[in-house]
């Protein structure tokens, strides 16, 4: 009986630090050097209060603050999300992702456009690979929160380069490894939730317009996700692991906050999204 009120408060007292993780003041303290990294993330209606968190896990724990650009799924102006992060105590760009859309139409890049209008992850997709064809960018889902300074985990590279995390199970769309003849289930558990990508030729380069017509149907889940698992099979691979970024549900139950010593950063996935409250209250 105890265990099954423990388990149930588990997933039920996260609504209640929801709610008031809205009045938390977000300081981060002593100004801090601007880094030369970027970073890139997407934000709407549904995840603007976790994207926020988010971003604050970077300007507390992060030693020295890189460049932010956030784009809006279309969800909500830029303006009303740039009014969530004037906490921010770096440089700070917000556009739409209809901004991306519009690069990539000038490259007539129609199936990437396709896929953008089918799927959020598409928008993901598209507004990735329009900065990395610009600048070296790394990549950050909102439910990802940083609990050390992330700078010397970051791999040093020239020129091309894509690696992600480390997923907790290979999840892949067999379409893109069919495309590819690439079966990346015996290569690694891949995960795009945290990236780090540039190049200029990449959808030139991995026939993306191609693979993007061959798939046709959008609804698959994972069709972003297993692009840049196979790009990045060409570069860096996976250069967090787990023990770096952590991913797993062994506390999914757990009422206690996780203990952060010792863990740089958390991808707060689906089966424990409710630990990202839990653990934002506690520990940031």
């Amino acid at each position: 009986m105890i265990n099954k009120i423990s388990n149930s408060l588990a997933y039920r007292l996260p609504l209640l630090y929801r709610s008031l993780l809205k009045y938390k003041p977000l300081a981060v303290g002593q100004p801090k050097a601007s880094s030369a990294y970027t970073v890139l993330m997407m934000t709407g209606k549904s995840i603007i209060d976790m994207t926020r968190l988010a971003v604050y896990s970077i300007a507390k724990y992060w030693e020295e603050i890189p460049k932010l650009i956030i784009a809006s799924d279309g969800s909500l102006s830029p303006e009303e999300i740039k009014s969530k992060f004037k906490f921010w105590p770096g440089e700070l760009i917000v556009n739409h992702w209809q901004q991306s859309a519009v690069y990539h139409q000038d490259k007539n890049r129609i199936n990437l456009l396709n896929y953008a209008e089918s799927h959020v992850l598409g928008k993901k997709l598209a507004v990735i690979l329009h900065q990395a064809e610009i600048q070296p960018v790394i990549w950050i889902d909102s439910d990802i929160l940083f609990y050390e300074d992330f700078k010397k985990y970051i791999p040093q590279h020239n020129g091309f380069v894509c690696g992600g995390s480390q997923e907790g199970h290979s999840t892949y769309d067999d379409r893109v490894l069919n495309f590819y003849d690439n079966n990346l289930y015996d290569t690694y558990t891949f995960s795009s939730g945290l990236l780090i990508i540039y190049g200029p030729r990449i959808y030139e380069d991995f026939r993306l317009e191609e693979l993007l017509f061959h798939v046709s149907n959008y609804v698959h889940y994972f069709t972003e996700q297993t692009i840049f698992a196979h790009i990045a099979s060409s570069s860096i691979g996976i250069p967090w692991t787990t023990e770096i970024i952590k991913n797993d549900h062994q506390d999914s139950q757990q009422i206690k906050p996780m203990k952060k010593k010792g863990i740089v950063g958390r991808h707060y996935t689906a089966n424990v999204r409710h630990l990202f409250w839990r653990d934002s209250l506690f520990n940031l």
